[in-house]
């Protein structure tokens, strides 16, 4: 059976293919829906399976045309993309039944919506320029990688005298905002860090092992809406860790690795961090570049691709997160979007660009 689908271009990126299926076709395999139908209907006078056809297709015939639809309006849809594939048409998504038209006896008349891939015309995407500053190695990440160093090579060792800034609180919490804490369950804490606030660390200082001391926790907002929140908490301090710090020289560099000297460690660093930055560099270039190929060359990108796109990383955002609602969720799912269009684009023009 040739269907000879008509395509009409409603977009650079959406088509709608029509097609007749002959009405002999379409009866025959009428027949076939109603025939199985019949096999499962009682009516009384009957037997199961044995009443006239007429009588339930009077009875129940809503029910079979919708069965009808659904045993051969796939099957039809597959052959007329037979067709599109000969006629060098290629959707990239399944297509969205618009319009379906049908009685016993007639040519069926069936209408999909489908995307393809838009036809991208580069006009501009060279002899242009962008504007860049390139990243560059700083002493103050060389420093940074030494004192990160120097931490993980750190001796811990437990302290008699009260606690000062930079020694560990290893505690246990035994009320939280006025409520006793049942399941307790030992921590520890850096002084300094004011990861609950500097209050929280000023009640620290000065803490020895078997103190119960109250302290205040300050909680940033959850977003801008909202104010930090301040509780009050009682725990018990179980130990005071003195945190030494290894002397950063030759003997220093010779424990961290094959290294004769300091400056050698510190040139290996440097070394490493000039790789990091150099691909970070090349990568900024090459974003830049593909945005403004994009800039300069608008087209169409299929709302399909866009759509399972963004669905994706929603998923994942809210598998990762808590508390979530459609407020929350509404200005996420917009950046998402415009996320996913992008990379989307970003995609047409890097296989248009390797066929130029």
């Amino acid at each position: 059976m040739e269907l000879k689908p008509k395509i009409e271009k409603l977009s650079d990126t959406k088509r709608k293919m029509s097609f007749s299926v002959p009405k002999d076709v379409a009866q025959k395999d009428y027949e076939t829906t109603l025939k199985g139908f019949s096999r499962y209907v009682s009516l009384p006078g009957f037997r199961k399976g044995r009443a006239p056809l007429k009588t339930i297709e009077r009875m129940y015939k809503d029910q079979i045309k919708q069965g009808f639809f659904e045993d051969t309006v796939p099957k039809y849809y597959k052959q007329a993309l037979e067709e599109l594939d000969k006629m060098d048409i290629h959707p990239i998504n399944q297509g969205v039944l618009e319009d379906t038209d049908w009685e016993p006896e007639k040519d069926m008349e069936l209408s999909f919506i489908f995307e393809v891939n838009p036809e991208i015309e580069l006009k501009e995407y060279k002899n242009f320029s962008v504007e860049f500053e390139p990243e560059k190695v700083t002493k103050k990440m060389i420093d940074g990688e030494l004192s990160r160093l120097q931490k993980s090579y750190a001796t811990i060792s437990d302290k008699d005298t009260p606690s000062e800034k930079g020694d560990v609180i290893n505690y246990t919490t035994l009320k939280f905002d006025g409520k006793d804490i049942t399941k307790k369950e030992e921590s520890s804490y850096k002084i300094g860090q004011e990861i609950y606030g500097k209050a929280f660390d000023e009640a620290l200082i000065g803490a020895e092992k078997g103190n119960e001391i109250i302290a205040t926790v300050e909680l940033g907002p959850q977003d801008e809406k909202d104010k930090s929140k301040k509780m009050e908490m009682v725990l018990k301090v179980n130990e005071v860790k003195k945190v030494e710090l290894p002397e950063l020289n030759d003997d220093f560099a010779k424990q961290v690795g094959e290294f004769d000297s300091l400056k050698t460690l510190k040139d290996e660093i440097k070394k490493d961090f000039d790789e990091q930055v150099s691909q970070r560099n090349k990568s900024q270039i090459r974003s830049l570049i593909l945005q403004t190929i994009i800039e300069k060359n608008p087209f169409e990108v299929p709302e399909s691709f866009v759509d399972n796109y963004a669905e994706d990383m929603m998923k994942k955002y809210t598998q990762q997160q808590k508390n979530l609602n459609a407020e929350t969720l509404a200005p996420m799912k917009k950046i998402y979007k415009s996320y996913a269009e992008n990379e989307i684009r970003i995609y047409y023009v890097m296989n248009r660009l390797k066929e130029l």
